[in-house]
């Protein structure tokens, strides 16, 4: 029930709110539009180029009367064509009620058992109505016209002795290619990855295309013939229940290829439309409005969600201008470099909204970018973001050179004697570095030869440090004075008295080991 209430609500507002990619002469729409219609695991796909349409599949009785609804609030009364892509029912049962409801000028499939499967669910007046129609056994090479597109049939290469009912007749679907000016699709049925590499093999790189829908519902297939279709966008005919392996979507997006999955918790119906040369991609169930907050301003590497009203993100289409600029994902939006540009948001009825966001380079920066420390010498370089508070950015240390400094989270630590480059890197490519020497060895103790002193103003000393162990080497020693007013020290520990008063003479052999002298000026 709660279905059916959802796609009534779906008609109503669909109708309210055509048309689709512009309208031709007598209404017809121009342009191809291609309609994934989310009916469940099954596969109902609306095919409509400049005024023609044609079906492949519907799935089940019920199904059917589904799809039929979709295809008059279109205002589709007539299709030019139905296609069975093989014989079992989760694609043919509802056959006999589409071609009873739109008397379709050609019935295309694969064999004639499937035309025997699509009979055997037809009552007395459907199968009259059938074999009044025009069948035709698609052979490979084989093609037709909708519109401006041609279809082509590419496979199946060889037929599977096997009843309707069996598994083996996933490998009788029919292999369609349609091409629609530069702009391609694939459409497998239930098609396995053996049969795939078999059609290369035939035609090769006849596979290669734009959007492939993808083969038996949410079924994972294997990386090399993703490979050979390289396709830019996947299409899942499935449900909330049936979601394809962690693993093979994983895969599509290391790829760079969109995945869109019918279902309420998806994408719902899911339309991609064409002149020839764009591709758009509307989703959902429609929507009498979609409204985008304009974000911030964006940083390279950061990401973060948009904010929409209308539809929830996962059942809208997204569009960005540039790609290389800003890259957009179910409303999740990527900075990918400075620049601008236009985030668009569809629902599957044309409604949409569109905000231009401007992404700007973030860096980061080093508070030393000079650092001297001994062997076994550890010391923290902070890094900070510029500007504060960008999220989304990631960062990573690197080290040129492991066999004399080694960096984990900032902390430097020298390894051995020589000079190595320190560099902190952000998720979006900018960095700074930090030029470490390590010379020595790190002091364990040092010890001056007094403790207090008095002097006169014009009087000198030198103070002598005994630092453990002894390879350390005196000239890493440095020297500092509490008060420069009374006390002058240089780099060899010779002290100058300047003026009266009292200050401290401080050595500093590594960090956190020091000794100190308190002098008295008269």
């Amino acid at each position: 029930m709660k279905r059916i209430v959802q796609f009534v609500i779906f008609l109503l507002i669909f109708t309210l709110f055509s048309p689709f990619c512009g309208l031709g002469e007598g209404g017809a729409a121009s342009g191809l539009e291609v309609y994934f219609l989310d009916l469940g695991r099954v596969d109902a796909i609306v095919l409509r180029a400049d005024g023609e349409t044609s079906f492949i599949d519907v799935g089940f009785e019920a199904d059917a009367k589904d799809a039929i609804k979709f295809l008059h609030a279109l205002g589709v009364d007539h299709l030019d064509s139905y296609i069975g892509t093989h014989g079992h029912y989760d694609h043919i049962e509802g056959a006999p009620e589409m071609i009873e409801a739109f008397h379709p000028d050609k019935i295309y499939m694969s064999h004639i058992g499937c035309l025997s499967a699509i009979l055997e669910c037809a009552n007395d007046e459907q199968k009259e109505i059938i074999s009044a129609t025009e069948r035709i056994i698609l052979q490979p090479g084989d093609s037709f016209q909708i519109g401006r597109g041609y279809m082509t049939c590419l496979g199946p290469l060889e037929l599977r002795d096997c009843l309707t009912g069996s598994s083996h007749e996933n490998e009788n679907s029919l292999i369609m290619r349609l091409d629609y000016g530069q702009r391609s699709m694939l459409f497998t049925g239930d098609t396995s990855d053996r049969v795939l590499r078999a059609e290369d093999e035939r035609y090769p790189g006849r596979l290669k295309v734009d959007v492939l829908k993808n083969p038996h519902h949410n079924g994972a297939h294997d990386e090399d013939v993703i490979d050979l279709i390289q396709p830019r966008m996947v299409v899942f005919c499935t449900d909330d229940k049936n979601q394809p392996k962690q693993s093979y979507m994983d895969l599509l997006a290391e790829k760079g290829i969109r995945a869109f999955l019918t279902g309420p918790a998806n994408q719902g119906s899911v339309g991609i439309l064409s002149d020839g040369e764009s591709l758009e991609v509307r989703c959902g169930y429609t929507a009498q409005s979609v409204i985008l907050e304009t974000p911030g301003p964006m940083y390279a590497g950061q990401q973060l969600e948009m904010a929409s009203a209308g539809a929830p993100n996962r059942q809208l289409g997204w569009n960005s201008s540039d790609e290389s600029v800003l890259k957009v994902h179910n409303g999740v939006i990527t900075a990918v470099a400075p620049g601008v540009a236009t985030v668009t948001a569809s629902a599957i009825n044309g409604v949409s909204d569109s905000v231009d966001v401007q992404v700007f380079s973030a860096i980061v920066q080093m508070e030393e970018t000079a650092l001297h420390l001994a062997v076994g010498e550890t010391e923290r370089i902070e890094g900070s973001v510029v500007p504060s508070g960008v999220s989304g950015l990631t960062g990573e240390w690197f080290t040129s050179d492991p066999a004399v400094a080694v960096v984990t989270g900032g902390k430097v630590t020298g390894v051995g004697e020589g000079e190595a480059r320190i560099t902190a890197r952000l998720s979006n490519g900018a960095e700074s570095v930090c030029e470490v020497t390590v010379r020595g060895t790190l002091a364990r103790s040092v010890r001056l030869d007094r403790s207090k002193a008095t002097m006169k103003v014009g009087d000198t000393l030198t103070l002598s440090a005994k630092v453990r162990p002894a390879e350390y080497d005196l000239e890493n020693l440095d020297w500092d004075s509490s008060d420069e007013s009374v006390l002058w020290v240089d780099e060899y520990g010779n002290v100058t008295a300047v003026g009266a008063g009292k200050a401290k003479i401080t050595v500093v052999a590594s960090k956190g080991v020091s000794d100190s002298c308190t002098i008295k000026v008269k």
